[in-house]
């Protein structure tokens, strides 16, 4: 029945994106609530200043947003911070005005020189105050697939912030930790991007490809992260493993710039089209 109602979450939410007929065109992945997943729409708007909408044709123009979807560009694709997450066997043949790290940016059948590295969230930083003091000493951030577990093992009632619920309350959640704890790509993304010392654990055996995608973001940033094992050790001595903060290598206003550089060209050539 859980797996049924979640089908059924995934269709409503896709059907929702689709109904929306103004903005510029968009795709990013839609299935099971995910903050990495969705912040994709809200961010860009604030980035770019544009509204967007989700496109569901591929074929035609649109942004590639971020997330593990390079492999879902097409020659219609802008791509904007996108990354793969595991390798592909065939060059990816499309435009790409970033992608989320060297990895991904070799997975491209041709790459301009001028192409930006670094995931998209970290600019999240320039929405977020972050709070004068700390509400929590550790948060602990599950990949999506790993919630019920890290819940059971959470005997002490530290501070779990739930991926799956609405994007700005994780990120104002992760900000107001001292210390995060996380297993998902983006929760170490934006501890990184808040500065927010954080401990990466270890993808599971059910989390696709593997540590790939975080590799892939350690080339963007000052010094690459060594995971921890997961484990209820996480929760029961969390306190023993060392917490860093990645710095991104690269000019965010720069950016942010060739952000909205390409929203305005897509929105240029829509209206002449």
């Amino acid at each position: 029945m859980k797996r049924l109602s979640g089908k059924i979450e995934k269709y409503l939410r896709y059907g929702r994106w689709r109904l929306a007929s103004r903005g510029l065109p968009m795709w990013w992945h839609v299935g099971r609530p995910n903050f990495g997943d969705d912040l994709t729409p809200d961010l860009f708007q604030r980035l770019t200043g544009e509204a967007v909408r989700f496109e569901p044709n591929r074929s035609a123009p649109h942004v590639l947003g971020m997330g593990s979807i390079l492999s879902k560009a097409t020659v219609a694709s802008i791509v904007c911070g996108s990354g793969l997450i595991e390798p592909v066997g065939t060059p990816i043949r499309t435009r790409a005005v970033s992608v989320r790290g060297e990895l991904s940016l070799r997975a491209l059948a041709s790459a301009p020189d001028d192409v930006l590295l670094g995931d998209p969230a970290v600019l999240v930083s320039e929405f977020v105050e972050r709070p004068a003091r700390k509400s929590h000493r550790f948060g602990f951030v599950p990949h999506v697939r790993s919630v019920d577990r890290w819940r059971s093992w959470n005997v002490r009632g530290h501070r779990l912030i739930d991926p799956a619920a609405p994007v700005w309350k994780v990120v104002d959640d992760i900000a107001a930790c001292e210390v995060v704890v996380s297993q998902s790509l983006h929760g170490v993304i934006v501890a990184d991007a808040l500065g927010v010392p954080n401990v990466w654990v270890a993808p599971s055996r059910d989390m696709q490809g593997g540590r790939f995608k975080f590799d892939d973001y350690f080339t963007t940033i000052d010094a690459p992260k060594d995971p921890v094992p997961e484990s209820s050790d996480i929760f029961l001595h969390p306190g023993s493993f060392a917490a860093s903060v990645g710095h991104y290598r690269f000019d965010k206003t720069a950016y942010r710039e060739r952000l909205r550089a390409a929203f305005r060209e897509l929105a240029s050539n829509l209206s002449r089209a």
